[in-house]
């Protein structure tokens, strides 16, 4: 539970489903939703863990923008190739209306800050000149720090954008601290073509450089 004292800064992740309306089984949507999120809050320390609230809506509160990131990339791994995501990062307060009703009834800068990150996101897909990959911006930190996150964050996106359902399946498996020899038996190819597309295709370069992002941040 957060405990909203007085100066005290959260890392706040907002995220919805792309084209949710689109999906004639919601229930099969939301049954999903709900698996990653729980994936995903066994991997990221949450204060607040990410928690469905209105539809194909989902929150979550950190201590820290690294594990903020961690839960925003975990989720979307884990749903990469069936439902596409779309997160907001925010960095501020956090006000809390009814302790009992989280994460409802909260309110303060840090979500003000993801709100406003996520509508940029969605609004890249109707700009020039923006990839139509763009998936997670940030709000709230300072600059130039911000500027910097949100750099790697649309690379990041143009990256995973680009990879396939296997790459995807690496992707998650380096960050989750799988056996390259498990993920090659359940992909249908050899460890060493594990090994190799991690390198050439994108999975090494986008742990890398989130693990250096991490850093970079409070």
């Amino acid at each position: 539970m957060v405990n909203s004292q007085l100066g005290r800064q959260y890392a706040v992740v907002l995220a919805d489903v792309v084209g949710s309306r689109s999906y004639t089984d919601q229930t099969a949507l939301i049954g999903a939703l709900t698996e990653a999120l729980t994936w995903s809050n066994a991997r990221a320390s949450a204060v607040q863990p990410l928690e469905v609230t209105v539809g194909d809506e989902f929150q979550g509160a950190y201590e820290s923008v690294g594990e903020a990131l961690n839960a925003a990339l975990f989720t979307t791994l884990w749903l990469a190739g069936r439902y596409d995501l779309r997160f907001g990062i925010g960095w501020g307060e956090i006000t809390s209306f009814d302790p009992d009703r989280a994460p409802m009834a909260q309110s303060g800068s840090a979500w003000w800050s993801a709100r406003e990150a996520i509508d940029r996101v969605k609004e890249t897909a109707t700009k020039r000149q923006w990839p139509r990959t763009v998936r997670t911006l940030a709000a709230g930190l300072d600059e130039p720090l911000v500027g910097i996150l949100n750099g790697f964050l649309i690379c990041r996106d143009a990256l995973l954008g680009k990879m396939d359902p296997k790459d995807l399946r690496i992707t998650r498996g380096l960050f989750s601290g799988e056996r390259q020899a498990d993920i090659a038996r359940e992909l249908g190819i050899s460890q060493p073509s594990v090994a190799r597309r991690q390198v050439e295709n994108g999975a090494s370069a986008v742990y890398q450089a989130h693990c250096a992002a991490r850093g970079l941040v409070p």
